[in-house]
Order: structure tokens, then sequence, then C-alpha cells
């Protein structure tokens, strides 16, 4: 396998970490691949500082993070036996599901669609049917998001051509700017993080997607069900560290956007962007309020139970699901009492 991203953390822990730890040499940490569907540190920064703070090393694992090149490729490493655990996005991992393999959703990462439609502020549109008549521009007509736009414009009476116009603006780039800037499109339909791209360039933009399409699933921990039964210990100890990496961020914010700058400077040349960046992260792994004093990765089931029927409502070319999938047994929480036993005051105030 072609690896396009390692980064070692645990290999490079203080001798106070290893001595605390009871480890006496790295060479004693167990090795754990993990899949990133893309590479960066802001989007999935908890994970990295994880692994800087030590809490790997303390379950005694050596993470090797690596960036699959998309969530399906993670998916399929995990299959493979090439990774231990992946990051996938709730579609590719619905689908591989519903294509038959025995795959596990063990923790959940982040809970807000990491898709969105919003408009200028300067456009005036602040609700879907206020779209009659204008263009929405998209990143590219086969991208992730149109899908969705097209569902949301047919619940709301809006049909594509006729009443909308959806026009390839690209993601976020000069190219999009430019459009939203000289009103070649009203609105803008994306990943949040390109949304955060055109923010950061100064364009207010207003989010119209209807509450329940934001609350579709993100990303969250896959692994097979193989592994699972064989080897809970391991994955819990895995999910143990994440949780604390979770829990740390969300207490200290200003120091963990240092810790992420400091390990990968280049994401945060541009303070703007990468603060824009960063504010998206936080959207995306902030739990609704309904999970507020539940376990760290529990799983919102009324989100992935929406977002379930609404790929199953497409067809399989746009990404839809062949066949119902059992989210009662698919999304297992069995490990996340044990990934939540740890200190969380002691966590935060490292």
């Amino acid at each position: 396998m072609t690896k396009l991203h390692i980064r070692r953390l645990a290999a490079g822990i203080s001798l106070l970490t290893i001595l605390s730890t009871g480890a006496t040499s790295a060479q004693e940490l167990e090795t754990f691949r993990f899949m990133f569907p893309v590479e960066s540190v802001n989007q999935y920064h908890p994970f990295y500082i994880a692994d800087e703070l030590g809490f790997f090393a303390e379950e005694g694992l050596e993470v090797e993070f690596e960036d699959a090149g998309g969530s399906s490729s993670a998916i399929q490493q995990v299959l493979a036996g090439n990774a231990e655990a992946a990051l996938p996005a709730p579609s590719a991992f619905l689908n591989a599901v519903a294509q038959g393999h025995e795959l596990r959703w063990v923790y959940s990462y982040q809970y807000a669609n990491i898709f969105t439609l919003a408009a200028t502020a300067k456009s005036g549109i602040t609700q879907l049917s206020d779209l009659a008549g204008k263009r929405v521009g998209v990143s590219d007509l086969s991208g992730g998001e149109v899908p969705l736009v097209r569902a949301v414009l047919a619940e709301a009476g809006l049909g594509e051509g006729d009443d909308v116009r959806l026009v390839p603006v690209g993601d976020g780039s000069a190219l999009t700017v430019d459009a939203l800037q000289t009103g070649q499109v009203d609105a803008y339909s994306s990943s949040l993080f390109d949304l955060a791209a055109i923010r950061s360039a100064g364009i207010e933009m207003v989010t119209i997607l209807p509450q329940e399409a934001q609350d579709f699933p993100a990303n969250g921990i896959v692994v097979t069900a193989d592994l699972l039964e064989s080897e809970p210990e391991k994955l819990a100890g895995f999910l143990r560290a994440v949780a604390k990496g979770v829990a740390y961020a969300a207490a200290n914010d200003e120091k963990a956007f240092a810790m992420a700058k400091e390990i990968r400077p280049e994401e945060f040349e541009l303070e703007t962007l990468a603060t824009e960046n960063w504010a998206a992260a936080h959207t995306l792994k902030t739990p609704p309020a309904s999970l507020a004093d539940q376990p760290l990765g529990s799983h919102y089931l009324p989100g992935f139970q929406a977002y379930h029927d609404f790929l199953r409502q497409g067809t399989e070319e746009e990404g839809g699901l062949a066949a119902d999938v059992d989210l009662n047994l698919v999304l297992d929480s069995s490990l996340l009492e044990s990934a939540n036993d740890f200190d969380k005051a002691a966590v935060e105030g490292k």
C-alpha cells in the first residue's frame, strides 16, 4: 500500500510521558494504523493533539495517521486489513454496509452535515423559496453537494433548470469568490470548509439549508465487525485516547489551535482562513443539544436515520443506497463507556 501521509508523533513523546505510562521504549508500543479521508490537522486536530499529548502512548499504541485519498478508499483499506480503523463520511460507510460489508461505526466524531447551502447577505435571500429565479453555485455538477441541493430544492417545490439554475463555480477558490462578488450566482453550496474560504475573503453568507439537513452526520470512526469482536480492548484504548483529545480541545480552544498550528504550520499560514476553518471544524464536531450529557462519541440516531432515508431516495449513480441499513446494528455503542473511562478534569487541565 502506498502511504500518502504518515505522522508518528508517539515516537517523539517525552521521557516523562514514557515513564508515566510505564513504557520503556517506543518499540514496546503496538502499531495502530488509522486512515483519514483527507489530510487536515485543522479539521481533525483532536486526533493529532491526542498523539502530541501522549494519550495514545498511554494506551500502549503508536498511531500511524494516513491520508487515504477519500472516504471510500479509507474504508477499502480497513476491509483489506491494511488499517485498524478509518474516519469516513457516513455516505461511504452506509453504502459499504448496504453492499454487504460487515462494518461498525463505533465513535461519532462529527455531527453536522459537512455540506451546506448559503446565500450572500447582500442577495436578501433568507430561505429556500427565495431561490426562485436565482442561480446557485456549486463546486462542480458532479460534486457531493449536488444531490443534497437538488433534494432540498425539490422539497421546496423548486425545479432545477425551471426555477433554479446550478452553476459550477469551484470549491472556494478565487473563481468562487468572483462569482459571488459579481452576482454571477446568488447562493453557494459546497463543504463547510469551502464556505470558510468564502467568508475569509470577506463575503458575508447566510445559511439557508433546512435544519434537518444540517443535522445529517459527518465523519466517524469505523472498524470491521471482526476486529471489534477480536480486539475490543485495543479499540477501546484507541477510542479513549481520541476522546481525551476531543475533551482537551473542547476545554482549551486557544491552546489546541496553537498546538495544531505548531504541528502543521503550513495549514495555518493564512490566519483568517485558518480561523474560519477552525470554526467550521468546531461546528462539525459539536454534538446536538440532546447529546450534551451523553458520553463523547455517542451517535445521533435521528440525524443518521434522516440521512439514511435521504440516501435511499437517490439513485446509485448519485450515491444513493441500494438497500436499507439496520442502523441499530451498525451504529455500535459497545465501546463508548470504556472510551469515556478517564478523569476528564485532569485531561482538560493538562
